[in-house]
C-alpha cells in the first residue's frame, strides 16, 4: 500500500512544483511589465516590435536612438493628451520594407525601413546610418525619421509632420515624392545642415563594369547617371536647380560612399 502511494505523492510534489514556478514566472514577468521603464538613454521611446527579427548589425544604442526618435515624430501627430506615445505596442516594420547596405571601405551600414502602426493609423520612414568603428564618418544624419510619400500609406493622410516638414512646408514638393530607391539611385531629404535648406542626397547605383574604362569614361558615366536623378526629379514637378544636390561621387569622379546590398526582407 506505501509503496503504491509513494509514486503518486511524488507525482503530485511534481506537478505542484510546476505548478508554482510557473506561477512565479508569470509573477516575475507581470511585474516586469508593470515597471518597466518607457525611457532609454535618449528619452522616452515606442518599442518597434519586430526590430530584432528585421535589422541585423546594429548596436543597440542605435535601435535605442531609433526608438526614441520615433517617439518624438509620433509625439508631433499625436494628440498627447488622449495618445501617450510610449504606450503604443504595435509599431512593426513592414514587409518587403527592410534594406541595409554596407561599404566595407568605410565601414558604414546604411539602411531604411517603414514602420506601420495600426492603433493610431500612422506610418514612418526610417533611416540609419552605424559604424562600428567610432571614427568612422556617417555623413549627413546618422538617423532621421520622416513621413512617407503618399503612395506609401496603408492607413491614409494624416496631415504628417516630421523634422524636416516642420522646418518648413515649402519642401513639400521633395518630401511628398522621397526618400525614394530605384535601380539606379536613391534619394533622401536632409534639412539638419544649417545654412543649407533641404538637401537632396543621391546615391548613384552604378555598376563596377561600367566604371571600368577610363577616367574620361567614368566621368561620362557618372555625369549620365546624374542626369538620370535631375530627369526623375523634373518629371516629378521638380526642378533640380533649386536644390543643392549631394551625389556619392566628387567632381573628380571619386567615389565617397557607395555599397552593394547585403540584407534585406
Amino acid at each position: 500500500m506505501n509503496n503504491n502511494n509513494q509514486p503518486i505523492s511524488r507525482k503530485k510534489a511534481a506537478i505542484i512544483l510546476i505548478v508554482v514556478m510557473v506561477l512565479f514566472m508569470g509573477f516575475i514577468y507581470l511585474l516586469n511589465i508593470f515597471f518597466q521603464s518607457d525611457e532609454n538613454k535618449f528619452g522616452k521611446f515606442i518599442k518597434i516590435q519586430n526590430y530584432s527579427s528585421k535589422v541585423k548589425n546594429l548596436s543597440g544604442e542605435t535601435r535605442e536612438a531609433i526608438e526614441s526618435t520615433l517617439y518624438n515624430t509620433v509625439e508631433k501627430n499625436v494628440d498627447t493628451t488622449t495618445t501617450e506615445p510610449s504606450k503604443i505596442k504595435d509599431a512593426y516594420i513592414r514587409d518587403n520594407s527592410n534594406k541595409q547596405e554596407y561599404n566595407a571601405q568605410s565601414t558604414v551600414y546604411s539602411g531604411t525601413f517603414i514602420v506601420d502602426m495600426e492603433s493610431i493609423k500612422q506610418s514612418y520612414r526610417v533611416t540609419y546610418k552605424y559604424s562600428h568603428r567610432n571614427t568612422a564618418d556617417t555623413g549627413g544624419t546618422p538617423i532621421s525619421i520622416t513621413c512617407l510619400a503618399p503612395n506609401e500609406l496603408i492607413y491614409g493622410d494624416f496631415n504628417c509632420q516630421d523634422i524636416i516638414s516642420a522646418q518648413s512646408n515649402d519642401y513639400d514638393e521633395v518630401t511628398s515624392v522621397i526618400p525614394y530607391h530605384g535601380l539606379s539611385f536613391a534619394l533622401t531629404p536632409d534639412a539638419t545642415q544649417a545654412g543649407r535648406g533641404l538637401v537632396i542626397n543621391a546615391r548613384l547605383i552604378i555598376p563596377e563594369i561600367d566604371l571600368s574604362g577610363d577616367k574620361a569614361s567614368q566621368l561620362a558615366v557618372i555625369e549620365q547617371y546624374k542626369n538620370e536623378v535631375r530627369k526623375w526629379l523634373e518629371s516629378k514637378g521638380i526642378n533640380p536647380d533649386d536644390y543643392e544636390i549631394d551625389y556619392n561621387y566628387d567632381k573628380d569622379g571619386n567615389l565617397i560612399d557607395n555599397a552593394p546590398v547585403v540584407t534585406g526582407d
